[in-house]
């Protein structure tokens, strides 16, 4: 098959046709598709044609240190443009949406043997084997993985990130603000760090029992935006996004959920909350759709002090006071005052209770003392 023709799996079945002609990509749905590419392209027999890479199939294109991994491995024997990237890693893409061909993975690892390796390198040694496999977006290295999990006996699926010199302790950081998290009573998948603390662990929560994938899209998807228009969003739009695609039985709890993440991601001073870390799950349709478990969490004013949020709240990006949360939370979310304030409460709780937590883990790993030290001053507990 030409570079510049794709085809397109949905799960096990062949949807569609992806095709670059004449500077423009094209994708046409297969007369006898049954299921959706993406919420945003319902099944239709024009095509969709957009002078971009269409949004959801952009979602899940490397970024960063593995794009940079796989492009330097194969620059010489094929053009790594957005069609080469989709026909070499497509197979293996994380999700429901796949290209060129069906690839089973038959090489995993044992869940324990990632948690508790002893190997110095190990990150770089599954980068190397995993990479051409590893379709999950974003800049922090991350690549994906199947692991067998001791304690369940079945064949699960995670995702293993590591970190650098310029962002130390960034597994570390992640564990911490997803312990937050889960504190606050917000739906998390399951995490892991390793004992050297060089790898978090994330579950995937895309797969169903019977191994065949839910739909996943961003909020760059559900916005009509490119990965690079990540940070040009508003929370607002997002509320939209939900309000419109979540199904009824959700929806309520959904904006209560969703306004709870934004408030934790102020306590946490996470300033990476962008577009592409909120997401929508479903089977078929949006008549079933619901909102992702919250992930991708971090600190970031440890590493940038000045940071300031992803996503902008009445127009503007900063840490906003107690007034604009309430107003959002009333005006957008419909909240009352009392499922305000329980929200708040619950978010002060939790980082009271993980701020416990770093410090029995600090007692018992002196040697990275003053970065959880550092971590552990920089969250607040209420907005001022």
């Amino acid at each position: 098959m030409k570079e510049d023709k794709l085809k397109v799996f949905i799960n096990q079945t062949h949807s569609g046709t992806l095709t670059y002609e004449n500077d423009k990509y094209i994708f046409n749905y297969l007369e006898n598709s049954l299921d959706v590419v993406s919420l945003t392209m319902p099944i239709r027999s024009q095509s969709w044609v957009d002078k971009k890479l269409h949004p959801i199939f952009q979602m899940n294109l490397p970024e960063g240190a593995l794009k940079d991994a796989i492009k330097n491995s194969f620059a010489k024997i094929k053009k790594m443009d957005d069609i080469g990237f989709l026909e070499l890693i497509g197979p293996y893409m994380l999700g429901r949406v796949k290209f060129n061909e069906l690839k089973v993975d038959e090489d995993n690892l044992k869940l324990e043997n990632i948690l508790h390796n002893t190997k110095e390198n190990l990150f770089d040694e599954l980068l190397i084997k995993f990479a051409i496999r590893s379709g999950v977006s974003g800049i922090q290295p991350k690549l994906l993985l199947s692991a067998h999990n001791k304690t369940t006996m079945k064949f699960e699926h995670f995702i293993v990130k590591s970190w650098n010199d310029e962002y130390p302790q960034l597994a570390l950081n992640e564990y911490f603000c997803m312990r937050a998290i889960k504190n606050a009573n917000l739906e998390t998948p399951e995490f892991y760090l390793s004992d050297d603390l060089s790898m978090f662990i994330i579950k995937r929560f895309d797969i169903k029992d019977d191994n065949s994938y839910l739909g996943f899209e961003d909020m760059c998807v559900l916005t009509a935006r490119g990965t690079d228009g990540k940070y040009d969003g508003s929370y607002e739009e997002c509320i939209r996004v939900i309000k419109d695609i979540i199904a009824p039985q959700y929806k309520k709890e959904t904006l209560k959920t969703f306004f709870k993440a934004i408030v934790m991601n102020h306590l946490l001073q996470n300033g990476d909350g962008h577009l592409k870390n909120y997401g929508i799950l479903y089977d078929k349709n949006h008549n079933d759709a619901y909102l992702a478990p919250i992930y991708d969490v971090i600190t970031t004013t440890v590493y940038i002090k000045n940071d300031i949020p992803a996503l902008r709240i009445s127009d503007a990006k900063l840490w906003w006071k107690e007034k604009t949360y309430k107003s959002f939370a009333k005006q957008s979310c419909g909240l009352s005052n009392k499922e305000y304030e329980q929200i708040l409460t619950e978010c002060k709780d939790s980082i009271i209770k993980t701020k416990k937590e770093i410090i029995e883990f600090e007692n018992k790993n002196k040697n990275i003392k003053k970065f959880l030290l550092e971590l552990h001053n920089i969250w607040v507990e209420k907005i001022l």
